[in-house]
């Protein structure tokens, strides 16, 4: 990413984080910012993700992940582009339901064994 929070905007953010997520916010602030001195540029704040045309691509998110939240996933799939990104939910918590969610489990391997995906709007519970 090209976005590059400086030294000097680090307290802020960490007290954002940790009010975001008072459980987990102060050990992920602490390397979340390590990496804004790197000398690359990156490619941009919000690169492009469409998929036009692919195959679908299956996005599989927990509704209780407290790392990477549901709702991204559900961009994820909107912008891989219509018919491209099919999104499984997963109605669980913690971080990843493969391979310990027996549902989720039996979709992924479906879709990577056979490259089918399942219906929209799927649930697993």
């Amino acid at each position: 990413s090209d976005v590059r929070p400086g030294a000097a905007d680090e307290e802020a953010m960490r007290k954002r984080t940790e009010a975001a997520s008072p459980i987990f916010g102060r050990a992920w602030s602490g390397s979340v910012y390590v990496c804004y001195e790197w000398p690359f540029d990156g490619e941009s704040a919000t690169p492009d993700v469409g998929a036009d045309g692919a195959a679908p691509i299956l996005v599989v998110a927990n509704t209780g992940d407290p790392t990477t939240p549901y709702e991204g996933a559900g961009r994820m799939a909107a912008e891989l582009g219509e018919g491209v990104g099919v999104l499984l939910t997963v109605r669980e918590e913690g971080h990843g339901s493969y391979p310990f969610n027996r549902c989720a489990t039996r979709t992924v391997d479906t879709y990577l064994l056979h490259g089918t995906t399942p219906p929209a709007g799927t649930t697993c519970s």
